[in-house]
């Protein structure tokens, strides 16, 4: 029989990444919850508490790395089988799209830019290296980042400067830590949940949660090595560079 996987998921709290952790938790999965603030997750933490034991809430804010490495030591001799990174930023983008031009040419937030930036592309390698050995040692040695259509030369025409470039410079680093990790067994991915009905999604989302996750659930549990470095959308379609 095959023990039930183990799942870091980061950005947990809320969205895609909380879909992520109720239906890993469903399939019997144990999971580790990441988020900013548990005592303002309530829908996470209200999901923990009937998991009977199988979703454990950990605050993390992925741009702290001191905070990053104190939770890969707590957790030091846990197998990691998947490791999510989630946690991202759309930066500025009200409801009301009136700060959007802080992500267009011309009236550049620079200081906004930098912060997603950090958030989409330098924590998810800081995520990655702080937990690399919790992966090595699982069985299905998997690293998954959360990445977008938008970050696709192709397909992302979009003018939205800070997020559309954090998420192309993150595809670049799943591809560069394919070739370091796939000798150790790790496989890296970089997969699209598509335009998902979420905070982040904003009005003209088309999928449902439910939908998105569990596509890229199957997705997550075909890969093998010869997938590593891979750009997917979340039905499994190689999305073009």
């Amino acid at each position: 029989m095959t023990a039930a996987p183990t799942v870091l998921i980061t950005g947990a709290s809320r969205g895609i990444g909380l879909e992520f952790t109720r239906q890993y938790a469903a399939g019997g999965a144990a999971v580790i919850a990441t988020c900013r603030n548990p005592a303002k997750a309530a829908e996470l933490t209200a999901l923990a508490a009937r998991s009977g034991g199988r979703v454990v809430v950990e605050p993390l804010d992925v741009i702290d790395h001191g905070a990053v490495d104190a939770l890969a030591a707590r957790y030091a001799g846990t197998a990691i089988d998947i490791l999510i990174n989630n946690a991202g930023d759309i930066g500025p983008r009200d409801p009301g799209l009136s700060r959007l031009h802080e992500q267009q040419f011309g009236t550049v937030n620079y200081a906004e830019f930098r912060r997603v930036l950090d958030v989409n592309t330098l924590a998810p390698l800081k995520v990655a290296e702080a937990f690399a050995p919790h992966v090595r040692a699982s069985l299905q040695r998997k690293m998954i980042f959360v990445s977008s259509a938008t970050a696709s030369n192709a397909d992302g025409r979009f003018a939205v400067l800070a997020y559309c470039t954090s998420k192309a410079a993150l595809n670049k680093l799943v591809g560069m830590l394919a070739l370091t990790l796939t000798p150790q067994g790790v496989i890296c991915a970089a997969l699209c949940p598509g335009h998902v009905k979420t905070a982040l999604g904003g009005a003209g989302a088309v999928l449902e949660p439910a939908e998105s996750i569990g596509g890229l659930r199957q997705v997550i549990a075909d890969l093998t090595l010869a997938d590593a470095g891979c750009y997917r959308d979340w039905n499994g379609r190689a999305i073009a560079w």
